[in-house]
């Protein structure tokens, strides 16, 4: 008798993956969604939505497809977070944010960058990251898209589903498997729309991506190339009068014969890695990278109405009379990432840098009609032009002693150039060109001490910088005359200085992890719209100071069931006095807007045979409103809670062509709880009293979504 082969049948047990507990990665806090979290569920979360399972996070949509996403992290915005795909730049380079500036009244509101099926897992790095990390302007944070690369054997699924508000999707996969020449090529195209739970704002997506994976050398290189195209079309909803919401309903929007907003936008990358190890000691990383993105917006106002409420709000967008106005953004960026890593025994030194160049293009026309021509220097509000050049150098080493302590130090060194140049337009009465540049250097030290085998404790300092966003620079070419240039760009770089400390616990059972952080950070930027003449000033406004604790929770007893809970204790204050020129001041103890007091989640996990249900439950702290002018307001956004639910079957399917057949069931809000989860504080037109703009959450919402798999 002869053993010819052992194969394993069975597959490690793994439930949705939901639970999140954070641990440390060179010193940093670091949480982790796994593949299993992200895929299944598109029919009700984004791949922004589903960062809420993360602690400290907080994020907010305007839809189930993913728009007009308000992101933060332990109060820091998401203008002042880093973003990257692949381990490259993501985000905007000229105004931050994974959809442009969240301060910025031209963000990119309908851009959907990356999608839940692109991506096999995300990382949240809290803090200031280590210098090797190409994220830009990564000051409270970095979230880490990891691509959605081939397996080594032949797979294909296709999926389709509907939920409330006429929420669908449909799309394929397919997975090649390793060919002769040992290239594994995996494909994917996905279709999501929905009418939504805001009135009159429709919305509809498609997802092309493609990743092809060819190792060499035996397996000591690999060359990668990964291509997505993201585009997204609909009717964009406005943040409503709190006052009319409670009047008419919290899904209420402007009937579209008095005014609304239609957006286009369209995000594609191309990234190309080759990986290689020389030698037992050197190992290159290279990648390049091309982005571009374009947005075109068409509001319409009927000049015939002028609805008013409390007899002194006039809701329109500021213009000329004209009823329509059209809106175009468009960026173009391309960069190299070149990393060496030296393998010393157990140590590693880094040496690299990365540069990426990015072109924009921005105007805006009043127009009779749709098809109206735009003529710069005739109808155009503006029409501007710019560029930015980003660099940096890096040096950083994993040092390890006695088998039990690593230490991380490193330091890097960026450099931005900005340059634009305004056509002459009604916000620009005379063509200016301004700019300037930044050189800022970052040091950073991590370090972690595994006291036993389940127990390790770690910390970091380290300091980080943001550069100016674009908006800076409008300001200076709008003071620009006919006899005088602009104004030189007097606004300081952003600059938080971190301090961290975390345990972390794992055992057969039981993961647990907590994190204690404060921040300084100086140079606030801040932002306030003009609507007398339709600008964006931005300015720097103080200092503040951030303080928290996270505490993050599994256990897992047995007959695969997994409970976990996570809390954030979050507090954001102003250290110094500070006003501007719009009737904002701050005082040094006054809290920082939009930071939550708290934010937590608890959950259970449950898989039986060929079904895996969950539970859980999110919860949001009250948190300061701000005003249109960038400071904190008397008043809060109340806290409020979700509790959602799935359940997914999966069914072995024995005939030929088609191994199994799963169905899944996802419910948000289950209790169908009503609440607001942004307002912002404006000045009424008449410069007396002041309201409020609101943004309802999702009500309850329901998916169900089948996927064949061959």
């Amino acid at each position: 008798m002869k053993i010819a082969s052992v194969s394993k049948t069975g597959k490690k047990h793994k439930g949705r993956g939901r639970p999140v507990v954070m641990g440390g990665v060179h010193g940093a806090p670091v949480a982790s969604l796994v593949a299993a979290a992200l895929h299944g569920d598109e029919m009700a979360e984004n791949a922004q939505t589903v960062l809420n399972s993360m602690p400290g996070t907080n994020v907010t949509s305007t839809n189930p497809l993913g728009t007009r996403p308000h992101i933060s992290v332990r109060g820091f915005s998401g203008t002042q977070l880093g973003y990257t795909f692949d381990g490259l730049p993501i985000g905007d380079l000229f105004s931050g944010g994974l959809t442009g500036g969240n301060n910025n009244y031209a963000s990119l509101y309908n851009l959907v960058p990356v999608t839940l099926g692109e991506s096999s897992g995300i990382n949240v790095i809290y803090g200031p990251a280590e210098p090797s990390v190409d994220s830009v302007g990564g000051m409270g944070g970095t979230v880490e898209y990891m691509p959605r690369l081939p397996g080594k054997t032949f797979s294909a699924s296709v999926f389709g589903g509907f939920g409330s508000f006429d929420t669908r999707n449909y799309g394929a996969e397919v997975n090649t498997g390793a060919s002769k020449n040992g290239g594994a090529l995996f494909l994917r195209a996905a279709h999501h729309s929905t009418g939504n739970y805001l009135e009159n704002s429709p919305d509809r997506g498609n997802s092309f991506y493609g990743a092809y994976v060819l190792p060499s050398r035996g397996g000591r290189s690999r060359f990668s190339a990964i291509v997505l195209y993201n585009n997204n079309s609909g009717y964009i909803p406005a943040r409503m009068p709190a006052a009319l919401l409670s009047l008419y309903g919290p899904n209420y929007q402007w009937p579209q014969s008095f005014t609304y907003s239609y957006g286009q936008a369209t995000h594609e990358m191309v990234v190309l890695g080759y990986k290689t190890e020389m030698n037992r000691y050197i190992l290159l990383d290279s990648k390049a990278f091309y982005a571009y993105t374009r947005s075109d917006q068409l509001t319409y106002q009927n000049p015939a109405v002028t609805p008013t409420y409390d007899g002194n709000i006039t809701y329109f967008p500021y213009g000329n009379g004209a009823p329509y106005n059209r809106y175009i953004y468009v960026t173009r960026t391309a960069g190299l990432s070149e990393a060496v890593n030296l393998m010393l025994g157990p140590d590693t030194v880094t040496f690299g840098g990365f540069g990426a160049a990015s072109i924009y293009h921005s105007s805006q026309y009043w127009l009779a009609s749709p098809g109206a021509a735009s003529v710069p220097g005739q109808n155009d509000a503006w029409d501007e032009h710019a560029y930015r050049l980003y660099g940096k150098i890096y040096a950083q080493a994993e040092l390890k002693f006695l088998g039990a302590l690593t230490i991380v130090p490193g330091v890097k060194e960026e450099y931005a150039d900005t340059a634009i140049n305004d056509i002459p337009g009604a916000y620009y009465p005379v063509g200016a060109s301004s700019g300037n540049n930044y050189t800022e250097p970052s040091p950073y030290l991590g370090a972690s001490y595994k006291v036993t085998r389940d127990v390790k404790v770690y910390g970091n300092v380290a300091q980080a910088y943001k550069f100016p966003n674009i908006s800076a620079y409008y300001s200076a070419d709008s003071f620009a005359t006919p006899t005088s240039p602009p104004p030189g760009i007097s606004v300081l770089p952003e600059r938080v200085t971190s301090y961290q400390i975390g345990v972390a616990f794992r055992s057969r059972r039981t993961a647990l992890g907590a994190a204690f952080y404060r921040q300084y950070f100086a140079h606030t930027f801040s932002s306030v719209y003009d609507a007398t003449n339709g600008l964006t000033y931005e300015y720097n406004y103080g200092a503040s100071r951030y303080t928290g604790l996270d505490l993050t929770g599994s256990y897992k007893p047995g007959y695969g069931l997994k409970i976990y809970g996570g809390w954030s204790l979050q507090s954001a204050q102003y250290t110094s006095n500070a006003t501007n020129s719009f009737g904002s001041s701050v005082s040094a103890g006054d809290p920082r807007q939009y930071t939550p007091h708290y934010l937590a989640n608890i959950g259970v996990e449950e898989r039986y045979a060929r079904v895996t249900g969950a539970l859980w439950a999110n919860f949001v702290g009250s948190q300061v409103i701000g005003t249109s002018a960038g400071g904190p307001t008397t008043g809060s956004v109340p806290a409020y809670r979700t509790v959602n639910a799935s359940l997914t079957y999966t069914l072995p399917i024995h005939a030929p062509g088609i191994k199994s057949l799963k169905a899944s069931l996802n419910i948000t809000n289950i209790l169908n709880s009503h609440a607001y989860i942004y307002e912002k504080q404006f000045i009424y037109p008449s410069g007396t009293g002041t309201y409020n703009e609101a943004e309802p959450m999702m009500p309850r919402f329901v998916g169900v979504e089948l996927t064949a798999t061959f």
